[in-house]
């Protein structure tokens, strides 16, 4: 049911009112207008008070992405607010108010701390069990202020009036921020605005009446009135000294994604490819009793845009996690998978952090960052690169195909049955190299032993691929070589990757892999032959 709710207001504002929905005029008596949406008019401006002006020019519309343009409601029915959290009120949030110096005097804002401000987005309220774990996870980290953004009263469907609210809210936080600049004397550079959906565009409009502002993080901007628009109307890397942005749930509005799938900020990460997130398919997954104990807010949430909603829960987890969220620069997804860009480079250039501790990288924007997460918490993975130096012995054929799976072993642990071809049997060419990318939660240290496990596989379809008395179905290998990414940050290189070269403990130049069964390499291959 909760779903065809959100379909139905989803739809309604993108679809139906296409021929049915002209321009709320709040600003002049509350009378309605009706624009033709692609004729809009020239300079129309509406200022408001101290906060500025706002307008609606022919570049705020597009036929396709953004029929539609209102204005805001009026400042006093979105109502927005700035409650502050410290280490010394981590649980009861103090409202603090420009207009009322008072109220900033009296609380625990300190200037001289960096400030964290989250802005919630649509349909959504500041009692979000996200924004309560995520402020409670940063004041873990460090004595930081941490204002949340409350515009619950501009949030609300319908969604054509929600995205133009976040304008004057946007308005409404940079004037926060300059006002704690000018009497307060807080840094911008120290300022990070982190923005969910239709929040993170929200941010966007913030930062572009900040002059220096640190950095804005947009957790799956919202796609649809802001996806192929120019900069000025969504989020984008002009809005602050470093935007980083995970797509989550980047699949067409069409077919129900609600995130932005097209780069908009220095580094923008898409985990399992931005489109869908593991666990995310109840057809498949069940929903866990424990999302359910958790209440019907959060069980709908899944229910509706887990997807969507994962981009947060990704963010709260790299806060404090142990585990590195360590994602690699490529062209695809694909060619991630495919081990073709896992070296980080030198100084790790090649690679970023997701989350809270990423770092600016050198490269332009619009570089695409990759990262495979779990289906449940904790959601961060260790990432191994498995190549295969394929042997071409007289015997062996052209090509096999099949699957693999391998075990890791280390002085201190091991990781059994990774799937090397979990969608299907691979076909390999002897006397090449394959590469394949796996991830497990635990890190073992530097690789000892691997396990290698091959079943050759016949396709009727490839006739060509069935194997009896007069073809060879074994494998042939000549060596694997494990490679993991470590810490990034670090200043010498060899602890940024780790790689492993392994040999077979029999015949030194090559093993030979009969289908259904396991061969043992280790990493002795540079010791001189007995």
């Amino acid at each position: 049911m909760a779903t065809k709710i959100w379909i139905s207001i989803l739809c309604s504002q993108y679809f139906i009112h296409l021929t049915s929905c002209g321009l709320l005029d709040w600003g002049r008596n509350n009378k309605i207008e009706v624009n033709i949406p692609w004729l809009p008019f020239e300079n129309e401006t509406r200022c408001y008070d101290e906060l500025g002006c706002l307008n609606v020019t022919r570049e705020w519309y597009h036929l396709i992405y953004r029929p539609f343009n209102v204005f805001p409601l009026p400042r006093q029915v979105i109502d927005t607010k700035f409650i502050l959290y410290t280490r010394k009120n981590p649980t009861e949030g103090q409202m603090i108010r420009v207009q009322s110096e008072k109220t900033i005097m009296k609380s625990n804002f300190d200037p001289k701390k960096k400030t964290k401000i989250i802005i919630h987005g649509f349909i959504d309220t500041p009692l979000s069990s996200w924004v309560k774990e995520m402020r409670r996870e940063l004041l873990k980290h460090a004595d930081w202020n941490i204002v949340v953004v409350d515009w619950a009263g501009g949030s609300l469907p319908l969604y054509t009036q929600a995205t133009a609210n976040t304008r004057l809210v946007g308005l409404e936080v940079a004037y926060f921020i300059n006002f704690l600049k000018d009497k307060h004397k807080l840094n911008p550079a120290d300022v990070h605005i982190i923005g969910h959906s239709l929040g993170a565009h929200t941010a966007g409009y913030a930062g572009e009446r900040i002059e220096g502002l640190g950095r804005i993080t947009g957790l799956d901007p919202a796609e649809p009135y802001f996806q192929g628009m120019p900069g000025k109307v969504r989020l984008d890397t002009t809005d602050a000294k470093l935007v980083d942005v995970i797509h989550t749930d980047g699949t067409s509005i069409f077919l129900l994604g609600y995130g932005m799938s097209e780069p908009c900020g220095h580094l923008d990460f898409y985990p399992n490819n931005g489109k869908e997130q593991p666990g995310c398919d109840l057809t498949e997954t069940p929903l866990p009793l424990t999302l359910i104990r958790e209440g019907i807010e959060e069980a709908s949430r899944v229910l509706v845009a887990c997807n969507h909603v994962r981009a947060i829960k990704l963010f709260i987890e790299s806060i404090n996690s142990k585990c590195p969220y360590v994602a690699h620069r490529c062209s695809s997804y694909q060619h991630f998978l495919q081990g073709r860009c896992f070296s980080c480079g030198e100084n790790g250039t090649g690679c970023a952090m997701m989350g809270l501790n990423v770092e600016r990288t050198n490269h332009p924007p619009g570089s695409k960052y990759f990262i495979t997460t779990g289906k449940d918490t904790p959601y961060c993975r260790r990432h191994y690169r498995v190549t295969l130096d394929l042997a071409r012995p007289p015997r062996a054929e052209a090509w096999v195909q099949g699957f693999m799976r391998v075990s890791l072993h280390s002085d201190t642990g091991v990781i059994r049955n990774l799937d090397l071809t979990p969608n299907g049997y691979e076909r390999l060419e002897h006397g090449t190299s394959r590469s394949f990318v796996i991830t497990h939660p635990d890190e073992v240290g530097p690789i000892k032993r691997v396990e290698l496990y091959w079943e050759y596989d016949m396709d009727v379809l490839q006739p060509r691929s069935l194997c009896f008395l007069w073809c060879n179905d074994h494998l042939y290998v000549a060596s694997i070589h494990v490679s993991e990414t470590k810490d990034i940050h670090a200043r010498d290189k060899r602890d940024i990757e780790v790689n492993t070269k392994l040999c077979s403990t029999g015949n030194r130049e090559y093993a030979d892999v009969p289908s259904r069964s396991s061969v043992v390499f280790i990493d002795t291959c540079n010791e001189p032959f007995v």
